[in-house]
């Protein structure tokens, strides 16, 4: 856990309407509003967006017309694809 030394203290304004909707999430949450927001800030911190390795490559391979399925509607497409 941080201490006081480790934080730093922000303020920011925000609507109305956003502050109470905040409130109302917390308490239905059984959180303090500053828990939800520190969720988020982590949430969108740290957390990775980035493709992994196979999904680039797969990407990669459709730009260049690689491994594409093509059909004429989409029954054709699921029993092209086995589904």
């Amino acid at each position: 856990m941080n201490t006081k030394k480790d934080l730093s203290r922000i303020t920011i304004d925000i609507p109305t309407e956003d502050h109470k909707k905040l409130k109302a999430l917390a308490a239905i949450l059984g959180k303090s509003m500053r828990e939800i927001i520190m969720e988020s800030i982590e949430k969108h911190l740290y957390s990775s967006k980035a493709p992994n390795k196979k999904t680039c490559k797969v990407i990669a391979d459709a730009q260049k017309g690689k491994g594409l399925t093509t059909a004429k509607d989409a029954e054709d497409l699921f029993k092209k694809l086995g589904i």
